[in-house]
């Protein structure tokens, strides 16, 4: 019992940090450039940044990963399109070399 209690505080304590901003900013109006901007942002602070460093020792793969990213984000391409390039492309590089 105290697993599943334990498991649904842990769970909570990671929800709620990541819903509340996005309850709030889906009601706000932002121009196109700041949308631009925040799709980005989210996209390499949120899925991208943190995995790519923790995923790979090589650095060639991280900074392909995170240039991939970069690059979806300024062509407004949805987030999980950037996940799965980026994705692919570490596990690319990683058997190629």
């Amino acid at each position: 019992m105290n697993m599943l209690v334990l498991t649904i505080c842990l769970a909570l304590s990671t929800a709620i940090p990541r819903i509340l901003p996005a309850v709030f900013i889906s009601r706000m109006h932002f121009s196109r450039g700041a949308r631009k901007f925040l799709r980005l942002v989210s996209v390499m602070a949120a899925l991208i940044f943190p995995g790519v460093i923790q995923s790979s020792p090589n650095a060639t793969a991280c900074l392909t990963t995170i240039g991939l990213s970069v690059f979806c984000g300024l062509m407004n391409w949805p987030p999980i399109t950037a996940v799965l390039a980026s994705a692919g492309a570490v596990w690319l590089l990683l058997v190629l070399m």
